[in-house]
Parts: structure tokens; sequence; C-alpha cells
């Protein structure tokens, strides 16, 4: 295998436009080395991107003034729950202000929005809609209950909701309420309101989400999020979901939960705890939520059943 040149400093460490490279000395024909991937027309990097960051990263050094990355891009960028998982062909998503150029490069889709309205900030040096934004801007190409996924991740307070790359919470109902009234008129407005009603505070995965959704899908009365449980003066639990009134208690249990004994060896103290006060306790997997939640839900209504 050939020995390829060096690449001046500047450019050894990320992804650069051609133009530079040139710039600064590079040949052409270097340029075309094999060693170095061309993740879009007049970019190089010394990889292949693997994950969305670096990707959008490599967009970044050609993207347009005023352009910001936005819909599922800018949502996977905040760590939002977006509802599939990202894939090498996936389109970036960018957003180009009312009345500009858009792009046209391969490998990317344009979404148009309200530079007045809706505000681009900068996440390890990427451009991007704000959390708010980048939701609404993906509102018209998700389901109700993905949607709601996506809000509850915005308005969490918990620091362990997982993968979110933003403060904590991103909202408030109050402020995002009044956000979409601030946008009122633009696309997915309608939907993301919708979402707002069916929100709930708290919530601590999107898997916890899923699940009262699936519930309440099934006619089944609604449950508590993050219940506290206290004893003698002192809290024992947080519960994900629960029915206080009737002491049944709904815990989903994520891969971790699983996998790392001493996890595994508090939820089964916590259980004995519960049980103890006379709680049923009903815990879910990642199974439990597939076909619309059906085995949770035979599982909670069979709860119910026996406080009857």
């Amino acid at each position: 295998m050939p020995a390829f040149a060096p690449l001046p400093e500047p450019l050894a460490d990320g992804p650069f436009t051609t133009a530079d490279a040139i710039a600064a000395g590079v040949t052409p024909r270097r340029l075309r080395g094999a060693d170095l991937s061309r993740p879009f027309f007049g970019v190089r990097r010394a990889e292949q991107p693997v994950a969305v960051t670096e990707l959008a990263a490599s967009f970044a050094v050609r993207m347009r003034p005023g352009h910001a990355f936005a819909g599922i891009t800018a949502a996977r960028l905040w760590g939002l729950p977006v509802p599939r998982s990202w894939v090498a062909d996936e389109a970036l998503v960018i957003g180009v202000p009312a009345g500009t150029t858009r792009t046209r490069a391969r490998g990317t889709r344009t979404r148009e929005f309200d530079a007045s309205r809706l505000d681009v900030v900068t996440l390890d040096g990427l451009r991007l809609l704000e959390p708010a934004a980048a939701v609404l801007t993906m509102a018209d190409r998700v389901t109700s209950s993905e949607l709601v996924v996506l809000v509850d991740a915005l308005l969490t307070p918990l620091d362990h909701y997982p993968g979110l790359r933003l403060r904590r919470p991103a909202a408030t109902p109050e402020t995002l309420a009044s956000f979409l009234e601030r946008c009122r008129g633009m696309r997915g407005v309608a939907a993301m309101r919708a979402a707002l009603v069916e929100a709930r505070v708290g919530a601590e995965s999107p898997q916890e989400t899923r699940a009262r959704l699936c519930i309440v899908a099934a006619g089944l009365p609604e449950p508590v999020v993050q219940h506290e449980v206290w004893v003698a003066g002192e809290r024992r639990a947080v519960l994900d979901l629960a029915y206080p009134e009737l002491r049944i208690a709904i815990e989903y249990e994520g891969e971790h939960h699983l996998l790392d004994p001493g996890q595994w060896a508090k939820d089964i103290a916590r259980q004995d705890l519960l049980e103890s006060l006379g709680w049923i306790v009903v815990r879910a997997t990642k199974a439990d939520l597939r076909h619309g939640g059906q085995s949770l839900v035979r599982r909670v209504r069979a709860a119910r059943d026996r406080r009857a």
C-alpha cells in the first residue's frame, strides 16, 4: 500500500473542504488519495463518518451562512429520543431561513424555517435549531405518540434521563406553550400543541413515556408519573408510574437494570420493600411494549382487578 503524504496540521484532525486544502498547499492528487473519505462534494476527512455527529461535522465545513441543522438531525444532535436508530444513509436535515438559497447537496434535505421565530444556537461548534424548534421541525414526520415522547424529553428535569445533551428541563409546559403561541401558523404547531396536552413533567426515560401512553391508549386510567413513597417521614422510593390509591407500582426495567448486578440487587430490594408495604409491583421490559404494549396492559389490568 502506497504511503500518503501527511496533511498540514490544521487539516489532519477533522473534516475540511477541498478549497481550504488547496489553499494550504495540498495538491488535487493528494485529495484523491484512498485514505480520505468523501462524505460530501468538496469535503474530505480521514475516516468515513460512523455517527450522526461526525456526518454533521463533515457537512458543517461547507454549510452556508445562516443555515443550521434542523428536524431529526438537530434532534439527534441534542440526544432527543427520536423514533428510529441512525443509519449512515439518512439524509441530514438542513434548516434554511425563509427567502434564502437552499442547499442541493447530495445526502441532505432542506427544511425552510422562520429565523425570526426559531432560534439557532451552537453545540460543539455545530449550528442547529434549539431543542424545541428542532422538535417542531420534525413534528409532521412522526406519530402523535412519538411526538409526546419527544416533548416529555424537553420537559424532564431529571439529570439521569438517558442521552440528552441539553439543560434540564429544556422547557416547562408554560414556556413551551408560549413558544408554540409565538409559532402560531407554522407547520407542526397543532401536532406539537396536542402532544403537550398528553406530555407529563418528570418522565425518567423514553420507554417510561411509551409505557404510560400504552396504558392510556388501552382505556385504563392514567398512572401518576414519578410517585414518591414515604415511610415514617423518609422517602424510600420514587416509582416510574403508579396508581397510588390502589398501591400499584409500574416499574420499567431498562437494559442496565438487567445487566448490572448491583442495580439488579437494588431493584429486588426495592420490590421487597414495596411489597412489604402492600404494593403490587408490575415490572416491565422492552418486550412488554411490543404490539402496542399488549403484555404490559394485560398485567396492569390484572393488578387493578386484584384491587377490585
